[in-house]
């Protein structure tokens, strides 16, 4: 059983709030879920997100593989750099999130002040 930590969708239309649940990979994105793991909210300010540390640890170590989205939000909690110092070599498998951050640092710069005429 191939088991993944991803997002739930159960927010109204215009008002998206997730659960970060931990789901068999083949289920669909409301589909059945193994167990709630936390929540995210995405529309609040500010952005409110409260994983469960100890349940998160657990399945990772016992191989569930967090969603790219769902990757970036256990390293913003923390959870993930606790996992990564406790297993060393699965640093590659996360090497996405070094690339994430500065190109959404990027973004939320300044823009240059433009030539004077």
């Amino acid at each position: 059983m191939m088991v993944k930590i991803r997002l739930r969708r159960i927010g109204s239309k215009g008002r998206p709030f997730y659960r970060v649940v931990v789901a068999e990979a083949t289920a669909g994105r409301n589909g059945k879920f193994v167990e709630t793991i936390g929540i995210y909210d995405p529309v609040s300010q500010p952005k409110k997100l409260e994983i469960k540390e100890d349940r998160a640890l657990h399945w990772l170590r016992h191989g569930a593989e967090p969603t790219e989205t769902t990757a970036y939000l256990l390293n913003k909690a923390g959870i993930l750099g606790t996992f990564l110092e406790e297993r060393p070599t699965h640093k590659k498998k996360y090497s996405f999130l070094d690339k994430r951050t500065p190109a959404t640092a990027a973004t939320t710069t300044e823009a240059p002040a433009e030539a004077e005429a």
